[in-house]
């Protein structure tokens, strides 16, 4: 009977331990159910979440928004209203875009960007909505060309064209211009302008003038009339009755010049300034002149100023010039200089002056020096200083021979020579064959070479003989 009792009692704990096991495997089945559940659930959420706020990618365009995308040039930036006013290049078509916080805005390297920091002209890529003109994202694009701070453009207004060197481009009415923040009109651009360029394959979308100009005028400057006009190192144009030139702001230096005048000064040039430069008291253009003379001691002037030194170039405005070169026994030397350019060399080389011979007597006798007929006396000639033959000749006469010596003192020299001697009818019984050769006992004693010895010989007028003689 006890073990009856016993066996039922085993039963009973047996049957509530098999239900308390197959309710503990319930109840984790069902807690497993709803984890497993709750799962799927938040992630089928979070991907719904993830769908509203991010596109899935560049090709997702939702069944219900009408999207389009653009490259376009920025004509406004309105940072009350939160507004974008775009040119789209491919649709010809201005756009306003509404931007708020969640629209993604990049410059062109990926950095992140606010409304503000838009500058009318940046070249951008978006895609917006058609309807609400909402954008997805703006950002500033890198597919555009950029010439940066050049000069020499060329801008035809005909054709709309602007050229860059060898490169030809286009330009549009929406062509964006600033300067200062402020549009200026392309009519007004000059080669002298310093410019920045953004433009999309062969069209120049912007232009924002770095620096400007302004214009240089000349007045009273008749007198420069087919000079030049030269605008610091790289610009030069010729001088006309008007001269009105523009020039890059900033300070130039002026030189106005022809072949006798120049002015030089220096300016300050703002932007559409007219900055008036008068040349009334323009001064000679001066060049350097280094004058080169062969003798020393020389007495040296030009114009009549006397310079003691002349090595070194002596500075001369433009113009005409009297140089006169002064020097014992030389010729005195007068020529005309003419400086017309920066550096003038100018060679001198005197001439020596001559020495001159006056024979007075004997009056009618022909006289040879040298050699050489010179004339019949009395006579001057120039003679080189040294030693010299003289000789005396006339029909019926014996010639006679003589030794001089012409002093190189620059003085001239004075002679008075012995009357000849009639020759004999019978030449046989002269043993000199009708030649006289004088001695120095009579010669030297005959001729006189002082000017108070100086006088007529009184002529002779004998029957004149041929002279059998040849020197």
């Amino acid at each position: 009977m006890n073990n009856d009792k016993k066996n039922k009692k085993m039963d009973i704990i047996s049957k509530m331990i098999i239900i308390g096991v197959l309710g503990l495997a319930i109840i984790l089945i069902v807690v497993l159910t709803m984890v497993f559940s709750g799962g799927k659930k938040k992630n089928t959420n979070n991907k719904v979440d993830q769908e509203n706020k991010i596109p899935v990618d560049n090709n997702d365009i939702s069944k219900d928004i009408d999207y389009e995308r653009a490259l376009g040039v920025i004509q406004k930036v309105d940072a009350v209203n939160d507004t974008l006013t775009i040119f789209n290049i491919d649709s010809n078509k201005s756009a306003t875009l509404n931007i708020d916080s969640a629209v993604d805005i990049q410059d062109e390297y990926g950095s992140l960007m606010t409304l503000i920091q838009f500058n009318k002209g940046d070249m951008i890529e978006t895609k917006y909505d058609k309807d609400k003109m909402r954008p997805k994202y703006v950002h500033k694009t890198a597919k555009t060309w950029k010439k940066n701070k050049i000069k020499g453009v060329v801008v035809d207004k005909e054709k709309n064209t602007i050229t860059i060197g060898n490169d030809n481009y286009n330009y549009t009415g929406e062509l964006v211009t600033i300067f200062n923040g402020n549009p200026f009109d392309i009519n007004d651009l000059t080669e002298e302008d310093e410019i920045t360029l953004l433009g999309y394959k062969d069209t120049v979308w912007t232009i924002i003038m770095e620096n400007g100009h302004g214009y240089i005028q000349l007045k009273n400057h008749s007198n420069f009339v087919g000079g030049t006009l030269q605008i610091g190192t790289n610009k030069t144009v010729d001088i006309k009755d008007v001269t009105l030139v523009p020039v890059p702001v900033g300070v130039h230096d002026i030189i106005v010049t022809n072949d006798q005048l120049t002015y030089e000064t220096e300016i300050m040039v703002d932007k559409d300034q007219k900055v008036v430069v008068n040349v009334k008291d323009a001064t000679p253009k001066k060049g350097m002149v280094q004058f080169s003379i062969a003798q020393e001691g020389v007495s040296f002037s030009i114009n009549g100023k006397i310079y003691s030194d002349f090595s070194e170039p002596i500075p001369l405005d433009y113009g005409n010039y009297t140089v006169k070169v002064v020097k014992d026994n030389y010729v005195d030397w007068e020529k005309e200089l003419v400086v017309n350019k920066s550096f003038t060399t100018f060679e001198i080389n005197l001439e020596k002056k001559p020495t001159y011979i006056h024979v007075d007597s004997p009056i009618g006798v022909d006289i040879y020096i040298d050699g050489n007929y010179i004339g019949e006396i009395p006579i001057t000639t120039p003679i080189n200083p040294g030693e010299h033959t003289i000789t005396l000749r006339k029909d019926g006469y014996y010639s006679t021979m003589h030794q001089l010596v012409i002093e190189d003192n620059g003085e001239d020299a004075y002679y008075t020579l012995p009357k000849l001697s009639k020759i004999n009818k019978d030449l046989s019984n002269n043993p000199n064959n009708g030649m006289t050769t004088p001695d120095n006992n009579t010669d030297n004693a005959d001729i006189n070479n002082t000017d108070n010895n100086r006088s007529n010989e009184e002529d002779q007028n004998t029957p004149f003989s041929n002279d059998v003689y040849n020197n």
